[in-house]
């Protein structure tokens, strides 16, 4: 449990340097400029919404049980009703003190102090030293594929962009010669490829430290495509072993996508989270923040990601953009825990193997099937053939809602002759928004 929630799950907050760090080396505006928006929705709120209620409500007791989360995030010990509005004062005042010191203030300075103050108190893991060790990214290169006459660039390990490129060059050469088109046909190779694609990530689980060009070209390689592709189609009509086991379906998520692009042709796709909803379920009362639990993602049993001193948390951010002769084309990503890649596969392959517009392909209903014997699928899908024809392969079949919140969002951007075209998930909380 201290490894799912609380301040023992906590592990060094990379956002403020990672953004920061981007600032630094691309932007044009000064840190306070591009702050400065941030700052002013903390000071003066904006409305709760709909989902964002429904959010705390699942939340409620944990966010109660904290001194900190009860006096952030809810009103008089009560969820906020749709329509009120939220501030965050304290949260202000932090990121005003980023924006006059700048993101080493988080690492060094008296943010840093107020962390490990706080985390002492709670009974945290996270040192002085922790903080100042981790002040600056690591910067790394995309992991790549070609896809369909284009190239698919997406975040490499810890994260899920090389399971995204495996899923997408297997569902190319499954759909070689032509690509599905009958709607049971896509959801069931859809099925098929998202199963392989986790199975193959225990499989072959990555860690940083050994990733290397000649390791990502074999796993991204004709041969072995080809050989994931031989595998799942001889045991398309074969019944799936009893004994598998069912896997973890992972937890709603704490995570935020966006995609924008300017009138020089830069595009950004980004995904930032804290791991679970509402993350350890404490926060730093003083700053005005929740910590993230992605310690959560570290197993127990003998793993590249275990559980020790120094390890790595394992995420599923996937954050992808596509380019067509050298220029970017699409770029998307997810919220949605384990079904983000899965969420990401299917968006692109809509647009691609099935030629849909870019909100057509969000809106269209998805599948998931990362454990061995389950299929959750979205109701508008779930056909009776299907279901029969699929029921050997997976006898465990979990209806879904038509954009049911389980299966993610993907918030993605499209180049079209006359400019980019931005869509939001219509299964959470997303908007799209352009300046002349």
């Amino acid at each position: 449990a201290q490894q799912h929630k609380g301040y023992r799950s906590v592990v060094v907050p990379s956002l403020p340097a990672v953004l920061g760090y981007a600032q630094q080396h691309f932007g044009r505006l000064s840190l306070e400029r591009v702050m400065r928006p941030a700052i002013r929705l903390a000071e003066e709120g904006y409305p709760i919404s709909r989902l964002q209620r429904r959010q705390l409500g699942w939340c409620l007791a944990d966010l109660r049980a904290s001194a900190a989360t009860r006096e952030l995030f809810l009103k008089r010990g009560r969820r906020y009703r749709v329509g009120e509005t939220f501030r965050q004062e304290r949260l202000a005042e932090t990121l005003g003190r980023l924006a006059d010191a700048g993101v080493q203030d988080f690492y060094h300075g008296e943010i840093a102090r107020a962390i490990v103050e706080d985390m002492r108190a709670g009974g945290g893991l996270i040192s002085d030293e922790d903080l100042s060790a981790h002040d600056a990214p690591v910067r790394c290169g995309p992991i790549s594929t070609a896809y369909r006459g284009g190239l698919v660039l997406s975040t490499p390990p810890p994260a899920g962009g090389l399971q995204v490129c495996v899923g997408l060059r297997l569902m190319e050469e499954l759909s070689r010669g032509q690509a599905p088109s009958d709607p049971d046909d896509i959801c069931a190779m859809a099925a098929e490829v998202i199963r392989a694609v986790f199975h193959e990530r225990e499989r072959w689980s990555v860690h940083p430290r050994d990733v290397s060009p000649s390791l990502l070209r074999w796993l991204l390689s004709a041969d072995r495509i080809g050989e994931l592709s031989q595998r799942v189609t001889s045991a398309m009509n074969e019944p799936t072993p009893a004994d598998l086991s069912p896997g973890d379906p992972g937890d709603s998520g704490e995570t935020t996508h966006l995609c924008t692009a300017d009138a020089e042709g830069n595009v950004v796709s980004l995904t930032q989270s804290i791991q679970s909803l509402f993350g350890a379920k404490v926060a730093n009362a003083r700053l005005g923040f929740l910590y993230n639990n992605y310690l959560r993602t570290c197993p127990r049993h003998r793993h590249p990601y275990a559980l020790a001193g120094g390890c790595v948390p394992r995420s599923n951010a996937s954050p992808t953009i596509v380019l067509s002769d050298g220029a970017p084309i699409l770029a998307l990503g997810a919220a949605g825990s384990r079904r983000i890649v899965s969420s990401v596969l299917q968006v692109v392959a809509g647009v691609f193997q099935q030629g849909l517009s870019c909100a057509d392909a969000l809106d269209a209903p998805r599948v998931h099937a990362q454990s061995p014997r389950t299929l959750h699928i979205e109701r508008p899908a779930a056909t009776e053939p299907l279901l029969r024809r699929l029921r050997a392969r997976f006898p465990r079949q979990r209806m879904r809602a038509r954009h049911s919140y389980f299966m993610g969002a993907v918030q993605a951007i499209h180049r079209l002759e006359a400019g980019w075209v931005g869509a939001a998930d219509p299964r959470r909380g997303g908007t799209v928004a352009g300046v002349c």
